[in-house]
């Protein structure tokens, strides 16, 4: 069966006048394509959909598939901001199983990966791409993949933190932009921290966001078994119960995995605890160390760990598996924490609290006052062919200035500083287009460095 569909969503994000006809699997042809290959950071997929949709593909043209985190974009590329020799479709597949790892080892290595295949994708192998819309959820099995090598990896910290120097040694690691986390936490759990600070239960407008100090942070994320009133100095009959909807007093954990550098971040920034690979970079090697649990899998749909009964911290792969982590203890009325940036956007079963009572936002950090954020890099290995190479330059030009839009409604008028979230340009990239005037790019070596606290870039 033929794949043809019109695309809706896409016009009115990338601000197009008139609808076009999105590529998609079924138009595919390699020997036109400008092919991609980039693995890492699942916190950073947001900002990858962002800068193909708003800069790097032309109006209405994007489709992308995904398989758990897996995608593959195909659209009909804008060549005012990418270079593709000639290239009438622009095909850029991700692997983010593990999250910022893939983008280091992986890449160091040139160990193949496994990437979505769109000429492997068809109503047989993936029977949703038949729908209308312009992203198919395809089935996670071996019919849609095939393997290959990425040479051009994200991660939310520098490679240091996933190895030794003899793991990282063939990487080219430059500054790429700074990644804004927050703490979420259950809705349950959220409507508790309201009622023990006196806010109104239930709200999300900025004014009733509750919040967590940096020590209550530590606390959550070292010491298992905790209750939510000894936490927070209050009565347990006061926080549990029908106003809140939490159940009981446990506090859950859902982290990431290992080889996340959401988890690397949280560990150096803003847990401040060592770094789980004892082997490699640690901002805080005589701390208490973070909790760990169980893992839970890859297959979003078969995360049925958090529930509540199976234990109480999980060691999710992606940051879809730490959403679907909340979603399940929330629905068993449970106070849990996790590990997310302010990319995700707070919704009904898990919402970003406060952290010293200072918001996740843009406006935060730009003054200096947030610093619960890590600088992503860009981590490339040589030879780098002639599609990556234009990849890359476009990457580093329009990657984060594109990704800016992102909007936290929670956070107030979105319209404003205060509004955005997510993933902002470093100072220390873009001099022009810069957002972030704070970097923790050693000022004298150039290296990306998150053990130290950010400074003023440029001087």
């Amino acid at each position: 069966m033929k794949l043809t569909k019109i695309s809706l969503g896409l016009v009115a994000l990338c601000g197009a006048a008139a609808p076009a006809f999105a590529l998609n699997a079924s138009n595919y042809v390699p020997a036109n394509a400008m092919n991609i290959k980039l693995s890492g950071a699942t916190a950073q997929d947001v900002a990858v959909g962002s800068l193909l949709s708003g800069s790097l593909c032309s109006a209405g043209t994007l489709t992308r598939y995904t398989a758990t985190n897996q995608f593959v974009y195909i659209c009909t590329p804008n060549t005012t901001n990418i270079t593709t020799g000639g290239k009438t479709q622009l095909v850029v597949a991700k692997n983010s199983i593990g999250g910022s790892g893939q983008g280091v080892n992986p890449v160091n290595n040139s160990t193949p990966l496994q990437f979505l295949d769109l000429s492997l994708i068809n109503a047989t192998t993936c029977p949703a791409s038949t729908g209308a819309g312009t992203t198919f959820a395809c089935p996670d099995t071996a019919a849609v993949f095939s393997t290959a090598v990425s040479t051009v990896g994200i991660s939310d910290v520098e490679p240091s933190f996933f190895g030794d120097a003899s793991q990282i040694n063939n990487l080219t690691v430059e500054p790429l932009a700074t990644v804004i986390f927050g703490m979420p936490v259950t809705t349950v759990a959220y409507n508790a921290l309201q009622a023990a600070q006196g806010l109104t239960i239930g709200a999300t407008d900025a004014a009733n966001i509750p919040s967590l100090s940096q020590a209550q942070i530590t606390s959550l994320f070292t010491q298992e078994g905790q209750s939510w009133s000894s936490l927070l100095g209050v009565a347990a009959t006061s926080i549990v119960g029908t106003s809140t909807g939490l159940l009981d007093d446990a506090v859950f954990v859902a982290r990431r995995a290992s080889t996340s550098g959401t988890q690397k971040t949280y560990e150096a920034v803003i847990a401040r605890t060592p770094n789980g690979d004892n082997t490699a970079k640690s901002c805080y090697a005589a701390s208490k160390p973070f909790l760990s649990g169980a893992d839970v899998g890859d297959n979003t749909a078969a995360n049925t760990l958090c529930d509540g009964l199976n234990g109480l911290v999980f060691n999710n792969s992606g940051s879809g598996q730490v959403q679907t982590c909340l979603a399940r203890f929330n629905a068993v009325s449970k106070g849990a924490v996790g590990t997310l940036t302010t990319e995700q956007v707070s919704n009904t079963s898990w919402k970003h609290v406060r952290v010293n009572g200072l918001l996740g936002n843009y406006a935060n950090v730009k003054s200096g006052a947030y610093q619960m954020y890590g600088d992503g890099s860009l981590n490339t290995k040589a030879p780098l062919d002639t599609p990556h190479t234009n990849f890359v330059a476009a990457l580093k030009a329009k990657f984060a200035i594109a990704a800016a839009a992102t909007l936290h409604p929670a956070f107030g008028n979105t319209a404003t500083d205060a509004g955005k979230a997510g993933l902002i340009t470093l100072k220390s990239v873009d001099a022009t287009n810069g957002l972030n005037p704070w970097t923790r790019v050693d000022p004298v070596s150039g290296a990306v460095d998150n053990c130290i606290p950010p400074v003023q870039a440029g001087f």
